[in-house]
């Protein structure tokens, strides 16, 4: 029994991230390497937490951790529980949006503009800022999960760009 528990402990602390409590790179690893090609309209997002590197240089890195650790909790509360969100790497995270459309996509991103901007609102609060950019499986794209999270990375990046070119 006592074995059992150890392995259960293992596991859970080989797939979630320590800090956050989100599935971590190895478990959005095993997801995103199932070879299945998608057959239900699913979307990967993937977000880029902005100015992390100013946070950790200006402020210290215990608030560049609670930079992220408030980002994960910010994704956590508005994407539904159903769905897949998970810490990709560093200041990166993946969300998979299951049997979903293009418009609760956009619901989505804008309840999360949102509630950034709310939390923003507050003043000891460490300001949040992301990129992110989205793809959507549909009947003519017929791929893997990575396919659609490169996709996802790709817009993501351009995100990224436009948001330094206007800061």
């Amino acid at each position: 029994m006592q074995m059992a528990m150890q392995n259960r402990l293992l596991e859970q602390k080989a797939f979630i991230d320590a800090y956050t409590g989100l599935p971590n790179k190895n478990a959005c690893n095993e997801l995103l390497n199932k070879k299945d090609i998608i057959t239900d309209p699913t979307a990967c997002i993937m977000f880029d937490l902005n100015n992390l590197k100013t946070v950790n240089d200006t402020m210290g890195h215990s608030a560049g951790d609670q930079l992220i650790l408030n980002f994960a909790k910010l994704l956590r509360s508005v994407i539904p529980e159903k769905d897949f969100v998970g810490r990709y790497g560093g200041d990166e995270f993946i969300a998979v949006i299951y049997h979903t459309s293009e418009a609760e996509i956009k619901v989505i991103l804008k309840s999360l503009y949102r509630e950034k901007n709310r939390l923003n609102s507050y003043e000891n609060q460490i300001p949040i800022d992301y990129a992110c950019g989205w793809a959507l499986s549909s009947d003519d794209m017929s791929g893997t999960m990575q396919m659609l999270l490169d996709e996802a990375d790709a817009y993501m990046y351009k995100n990224k760009q436009l948001c330094k070119k206007y800061n």
